[in-house]
């Protein structure tokens, strides 16, 4: 096994090499992509070792930019202004090109390995089951509709490669396509793996039916297909092996390996590197921490239902609230805040480079279903769901009387629940996106919290092109039918 894991990430850096996106070294390409076709698809494990290396790039496009595309940019963190990349420009909406986090291809050779497997699957179709053959083609089509959705959210407008690259003549500068194709395409892909998945497989590392259908739920969200949403939540929940009752919420991310967690991203420091995501976190140079905001929106939230919420005690420092400044958002308190992966403990940053990461949670099904239900006004069936979140938080039940039939109310609960329950998991800021929430809350924040807290310099959101990231200058440098974004 060893030595086809080996042969995955070979083939995984011909992938690369053959990414139109770098235009470097094609002289290898040929020997390399016939090596590919004569010794490597033979077998079931040659295909896992294939498809094992699309993890590997899940996790270097999370060490890229995961708390950048996703919490930094929201009101949930707060960004320094010292380093070498300073988080405080993209936590005030002033993202520029030359931004690391702005490179593209770590998602673009996920892509490449599901674009080659899908392309040498069928050499191989003869010797294996039909069941394990059609799994694995499920698996290659959700890995490159899970690249594309987070193409499609950072970025927009995106090439849109579905084909290898086998030879030096198909390597092309490819020209980006609309952000409604790039989700269709998406869509397209989950349709594809939805007709081929062995729905008896139960991984929690790698793909999965439970994977697949919350990436449905989720991107149903997305086209607001709110009848879709409830009947793949509806599809998971009929798996039996998803719950959160009897699980600790300290235990979701410290662990990631309980009946909450549906898909969980292993990490390993010999193989894989320091998790950046964790010790950025737990960094005591504090890059980023939760905003003073946060602190004061999680205690009110107590003070209505007179009660703790066990996830802000496994979440943040609350002995940090008293350390906040009045200029603190220019001089940040010191000291890490969030202790998600270890609750009630700072640990040594060394201790966090080893850390899953949640990709997938039930809790976060939940609150999608719960928000789908709520919009086909199914409001009694949306409350049950959401009280779910509520009560293994240890919180009091809401009931119908409590919104009046007021939809729009139950709306923003869920909302709110989202915030608390997903915090530093890399949901609010698409979420924000995604609800249409960006310019209200952000602005807010900024005119707000930022200002009266000694903050300048931020961007107010205005145009829907600021709602996505620029382009790497690196790659448009290389690649001349590309265009910048936007006003960036």
């Amino acid at each position: 096994m060893k030595k086809n894991i080996f042969a995955g990430i070979v083939l995984s850096v011909v992938c690369a090499l053959c990414m139109p996106s770098c235009l470097n070294d094609f002289l290898t390409v040929e020997p390399l992509a016939d090596i590919t076709n004569e010794n490597f698809w033979k077998s079931e494990s040659d295909a896992r070792a294939e498809l094992n290396a699309g993890y590997a790039h899940i996790r270097k496009a999370y060490v890229t930019g995961f708390l950048y595309w996703t919490e930094a940019r929201s009101d949930n963190f707060l960004g320094n202004v010292t380093g070498g990349a300073p988080v405080q420009n993209v936590s005030f909406n002033r993202l520029s090109s030359d931004l690391k986090q702005c490179d593209w291809n770590d998602w673009y050779n996920l892509i490449s390995v599901a674009n080659y497997a899908l392309y040498f699957l069928p050499q191989m179709q003869d010797n294996v089951s039909e069941a394990s053959y059609n799994h694995l083609r499920s698996e290659a089509y959700f890995l490159r509709a899970y690249a594309y959705f987070w193409l499609y959210r950072i970025w927009g407008d995106v090439p849109l490669m579905t084909q290898p690259t086998l030879k030096k003549s198909d390597v092309t500068k490819p020209r980006v396509t609309g952000k409604d194709t790039i989700f269709n395409q998406v869509v397209s892909d989950l349709a594809m793996a939805d007709s081929l998945v062995d729905v008896t497989v139960d991984e929690k590392f790698i793909y999965s039916p439970g994977a697949l259908y919350a990436l449905i739920t989720d991107v149903a969200m997305w086209q607001k297909d709110y009848k879709k949403a409830v009947e793949y939540s509806d599809k998971l929940y009929s798996l039996g092996k998803y719950t959160i009752e009897g699980v600790d919420f300290a235990d979701v991310c410290s662990k990631a390996t309980t009946t909450d967690n549906i898909w969980t991203l292993q990490w390993n420091y010999t193989t894989d590197g320091a998790n950046s995501i964790t010790t950025t976190l737990a960094n005591s140079a504090n890059p980023m921490i939760p905003t003073f905001d946060m602190y004061r929106k999680w205690f009110a939230w107590e003070r209505e239902f007179g009660a703790i919420d066990a996830r802000r005690v496994a979440t943040i420092d609350s002995a940090k609230y008293k350390t906040f400044t009045k200029k603190h958002v220019n001089s940040l308190p010191s000291g890490a805040q969030c202790w998600k992966w270890s609750p009630g403990e700072h640990k040594a940053q060394a201790e966090y480079q080893s850390c899953y990461i949640p990709l997938y949670r039930l809790a976060d099904i939940i609150l999608l279903r719960a928000e789908a239900l709520n919009k086909l006004g199914r409001m009694d069936e949306a409350i049950a769901e959401m009280n779910k979140v509520r009560i293994r938080a240890h919180l009091p039940s809401k009931d119908a009387s409590y919104y009046g039939g007021d939809a729009d109310k139950l709306d923003e609960d869920i909302f709110q629940e989202g915030q608390f329950e997903l915090y530093a998991e890399g949901r609010r800021w698409f979420d924000l996106m995604r609800t249409g929430r960006v310019e209200k809350v952000m602005n807010s924040y900024f005119e707000g919290y930022i200002t009266t807290y000694g903050g300048k310099g931020y961007h107010l959101f205005e145009e829907e092109w600021q709602h996505y990231w620029p382009i790497y200058q690196d790659i448009l440098n290389e690649n001349t039918n590309l265009h910048q974004i936007g006003n960036y």
